[in-house]
């Protein structure tokens, strides 16, 4: 990587150059036809307009649907029929586009199991993101391109080069899960560094479960001393006490609640410089509603392989 990009990057000069180029009959031949076909790959052109065409089929689906549950004329009959034609269309449609969705995976060199991070909100975000990147300009050990006939595949460098694992190894290092913690939480103020994409996304994994931990004791604490408060109340005691230690328990869920989210700007900032980045791409954040989405674009950039001005990591590589 020469420089930093933003969201998508460039394709790269070299001998592969830039994939094959598929018409709009082929994509819609293998969007369909080929849901099922899993070892393969699909460029980006491919996945962006089945995606349009699967979308533009789901209205025309919930408009046919619409249609027929309110025209009080539609004998049940033909309404069933139209029931019928909808589950098709949207069945389909989504075995097309998780057939699509793992091929564009395998064509940026992701195990198509990586869909099923669909299922969290961020993950969700990181397909997206993966979704806008180039194609792979090498083989992947998931198979080729579905469309090329065997004459259009003579001389293609796609379809003649075979996949090698020797060169798709990455050399990110690795820091262990002890070192990850370490530097999350022990190193909010080291901003003069890097952090690799797996020790980021653990550290905010694990500080999202600390900080709803405490705010579901917090809540939990609000309950139990309003309980206390309607039982002094009732027996007129004072409850001094309980809000005495109330307001301590109050006060160190403040502290590490605060500790938290310097330890998460530590991070966020070291995983910026690792891709490349400034760490002032960091007030993004206070964009609203799109902020915090930009900001989780770059922060799922790989790391660069090169040196960075911000320094390094905070671990031994060599080990």
């Amino acid at each position: 990587m020469k420089k930093p990009y933003y969201f998508i990057r460039p394709y790269e000069d070299g001998p592969m150059g830039k994939p094959p180029v598929q018409d709009f009959g082929q994509i819609l031949n293998e969007t369909y036809m080929k849901p099922f076909n899993w070892k393969g790959r699909t460029t980006r052109k491919s996945f962006w307009l089945s995606f349009l065409t699967n979308l533009i089929l789901r209205i025309i689906a919930f408009a046919l649907v619409t249609y027929a549950v309110n025209d009080p004329i539609l004998n049940a009959g033909i309404k069933w029929i139209d029931y019928v034609v909808v589950a098709i269309i949207l069945i389909w449609t989504f075995l097309a586009s998780l057939g699509q969705t793992v091929r564009r995976l395998h064509d940026v060199n992701y195990s198509g199991y990586w869909y099923w991070s669909n299922l969290i909100p961020v993950g969700a975000w990181f397909i997206f993101y993966l979704a806008l990147q180039p194609s792979k300009q090498s083989p992947v050990k998931w198979g080729t391109y579905l469309f090329l006939d065997d004459d259009q595949k003579e001389g293609n460098l796609y379809y003649q080069q075979k996949y090698n694992a020797n060169a798709d190894v990455d050399d990110t290092p690795v820091p262990p899960i002890g070192q990850v913690l370490k530097e999350h939480f022990f190193e909010p103020f080291k901003w003069s560094a890097r952090s690799t994409r797996t020790s980021f996304w653990i550290g905010t994994a694990v500080n999202y479960v600390i900080y709803f931990g405490i705010m579901l004791i917090f809540y939990v604490g609000l309950f139990i001393a309003f309980l206390g408060h309607l039982r002094y109340e009732l027996s007129g005691y004072s409850n001094t006490a309980l809000i005495i230690i109330l307001g301590i328990i109050g006060v160190i869920i403040l502290a590490v609640a605060i500790w938290l989210a310097l330890a998460q700007i530590g991070h966020t900032v070291r995983r910026l410089h690792d891709a490349n980045l400034s760490g002032g791409w960091y007030w993004l954040i206070l964009i609203p509603y799109v902020g915090a989405v930009l900001l989780n674009l770059l922060l799922f950039h790989p790391s660069v392989k090169e040196p960075v001005k911000w320094g390094s990591y905070l671990f031994d590589t060599k080990k």
